[in-house]
């Protein structure tokens, strides 16, 4: 396997891959998700590189290189072209994978992602930078508690937060801690690039999935982004926070389903 990249695989049918974010790891993503998903769906559960159980990639984590991680294992271990979903920093990685190699993916899910993170003269619907400057400074003095505030930020506002919240913390510390220099290169990513220019290479039939009141990637992102698609379908999780697979997992798995056709 590419790279000792570890994923889970369950269920049977069409492929799926489902890339967490920045942080997190494979484990993350409700039970419940994954027990009408591995009905339908072949799912692929990825840890990303430095992140769970999966090892750093040796030449460092960056979008190009990740993102080949990811194609290769595809080649590798799928017997065609797949559905690919990704949350927040996994949706720029499968962002830029559609576009580099089309041939592989047939249906876009882009989860709590508008392809840029942070404000720019041009783009107001984003984060300050200053948070994740702050994130990756406090980042090296205390990992547990850093974490901790970064989780309660993806709630902020969420009028499911305080259950959200502790199932995910719950997830997250149940496996190792995550590289610390994987996490920093991620959130480099997260800092510098800008995948809004490739918006229109993108040609697979797409769906954006947000919530209400995610401080991270505002709803009002996800809908300006998503004039650059033609072919997308957006839905905006009424009440929700960044995390909309978590808090209001019944209103986010219908929206899924609807746009997987099961």
């Amino acid at each position: 396997m590419p790279e000792s990249l570890q994923v889970e695989v369950r269920g049977h049918g069409p492929d799926l891959l489902l890339v967490h974010g920045w942080a997190m790891h494979g484990g993350i993503w409700p039970s419940s998700l994954l027990a009408v998903l591995e009905q339908n769906f072949r799912l692929h559960i990825v840890d990303l590189p430095g992140h769970g159980r999966s090892a750093p990639l040796s030449e460092g984590f960056n979008l190009a290189g990740v993102s080949d991680v990811l194609y290769q294992y595809a080649c590798s271990r799928l017997a065609g072209p797949a559905c690919w979903l990704g949350w927040s920093l996994g949706a720029m990685l499968v962002a830029n994978i559609a576009v580099r190699h089309p041939e592989i993916a047939t249906r876009l899910v882009l989860v709590s992602s508008s392809l840029r993170f942070c404000k720019a003269e041009n783009w107001p619907h984003a984060m300050d930078a200053g948070v994740l400057e702050l994130f990756a400074s406090q980042l090296r003095k205390d990992y547990r508690a850093t974490l901790s505030r970064f989780l309660a930020l993806q709630f902020k506002g969420d009028n499911h937060a305080r259950e959200g919240l502790r199932n995910l913390r719950e997830q997250l510390f149940a496996r190792a801690e995550a590289d610390s220099e994987s996490l920093n290169q991620g959130l480099k990513i997260l800092l510098e690039d800008d995948l809004r220019w490739q918006a229109n290479k993108i040609s697979q039939p797409l769906q954006l999935i947000g919530g209400q009141y995610d401080s991270l990637t505002p709803a009002t992102a996800l809908e300006t982004i998503a004039r650059e698609f033609p072919q997308a379908r957006t839905a905006i999780i009424k009440g929700a926070g960044h995390a909309p697979f978590i808090s209001h997992a019944d209103d986010f798995q219908q929206q899924l389903m609807s746009f997987l056709h099961v």
